[in-house]
């Protein structure tokens, strides 16, 4: 959860504003890496979820040396009504995020992006721009990003991935509009200098 415009959105959808704790260090969750999709394949809807929501990341795959690979898309997808059950009681999320990570399409090496890693970040619908927004403006860096998911651990280790947070206004929750993902539904995720991420909600 790097990109503060994010946080503030989301939970404005709420009625909450940003704690001041999220400004200490970066707040990051374990995902499951038993449900992660690649560029092209279907992605399940829960049955148990009418608020199926994409999540457009920038995401760093970790190398053999410990220290960031390169750089791909992440569609972190959340089902949002089982997010709003589980959040309240202090633990999660769980079961309103473990279900689907989507990867891809290609791991681009930081060398051949800019320094400063602002890059354009598309998410469309069945073709419709739903967000056009950038990867830059992290509240936390990457290296600070990096620390707190190895602190108190035997360390990161290769083919590790760790997520940017959703971009500003890079998911559906944040339009506050409803229009939550469908089966049949064709979710494609660009960042510049990547290409895009497909997938399709079955």
């Amino acid at each position: 959860m790097a990109f503060e415009e994010h946080v503030r959105n989301a939970r404005a959808t709420r009625g909450r504003e940003v704690p001041e704790a999220w400004y200490d260090a970066p707040a990051f969750y374990f995902s499951n890496p038993g449900a992660v999709y690649r560029h092209g394949d279907d992605v399940p809807k829960p049955p148990d979820t009418a608020a199926l929501d994409y999540e457009l990341e920038l995401a760093c795959v970790i190398g053999a040396d410990g220290r960031p690979e390169g750089f791909t898309i992440m569609n972190d997808f959340s089902a949002r009504d089982l997010q709003a059950r589980e959040m309240p009681v202090g633990l999660g999320p769980a079961k309103g995020k473990d279900f689907a990570t989507s990867l891809g399409p290609v791991l681009v090496s930081a060398d051949e992006l800019p320094a400063d890693l602002d890059l354009r970040a598309i998410a469309r619908v069945n073709g419709e721009v739903r967000t056009d927004s950038r990867t830059g403006g992290m509240h936390f860096s990457w290296p600070q990003l990096l620390e707190a998911a190895a602190r108190n651990t035997p360390g990161l280790l290769p083919g590790d991935v760790l997520g940017s947070g959703t971009v500003g206004l890079g998911c559906i929750l944040e339009h506050g509009d409803g229009r939550w993902l469908q089966p049949g539904d064709e979710v494609e995720l660009e960042v510049e200098g990547i290409g895009i991420l497909g997938n399709r909600i079955v």
